[in-house]
């Protein structure tokens, strides 16, 4: 292993509390951190001569943290626009989303989790397998498998007018 990422690597417990204070949550530290060794680990060559490693691994940090803040800005308002659309559909169209998005609820999480996070929130198929730690084959039989099993939750609460068009959907 490269001299300067062991010595990154020897002050994980403070770049995890640097990362902590500016996320909002334990859980995206500990990723945002783990992405940050990936990127140093795979770009310790362009470290300058002379140049620290902790204060370059800080900019690493720091480049990953605003990445971050920017695809939760875009993934609140993507979600923002999707509620104030639903909010703004006739009132058939209004009730046929709250059944999906109660269906989609009710489904088992790992395929709430894929669905909200593809189709919902526009994640790359990719990325998302990455994320979750399966092959991007695996990840596309499961996001199959939730979005069959969210139209079958449709039929099952709206009957066969979901089949057709949201509009028709008749349910309550």
């Amino acid at each position: 292993m490269n001299s300067a990422l062991e010595r990154i690597a020897t002050q994980r417990p403070a770049f995890l509390a640097f990362v902590k204070r500016r996320v909002r949550s334990g859980a995206d530290a500990d990723d945002l951190l783990q992405q940050a060794l990936a990127k140093a680990s795979e770009k310790i060559a362009t470290l300058r001569e002379g140049e620290r490693a902790e204060a370059w691994f800080y900019r690493v940090l720091r480049n990953t943290i605003a990445d971050h803040h920017v695809a939760w800005a875009r993934r609140n308002s993507k979600i923002e626009a999707f509620a104030k659309e639903a909010s703004e559909a006739p009132h058939e169209e209004a009730a046929v989303c709250a059944c999906s998005l109660g269906i989609l609820a009710a489904l088992r999480p790992e395929y709430e989790a894929i669905i909200r996070r593809v189709d919902i929130e526009e994640e790359p198929l990719a990325e998302v397998a990455a994320s979750l730690g399966v092959t991007a084959n695996n990840a596309k039989v499961r996001l199959h498998r939730a979005r069959t099993a969210l139209r079958e939750g449709l039929l099952a609460h709206c009957g066969t007018c979901s089949r057709h068009a949201c509009a028709d959907c008749r349910c309550d």
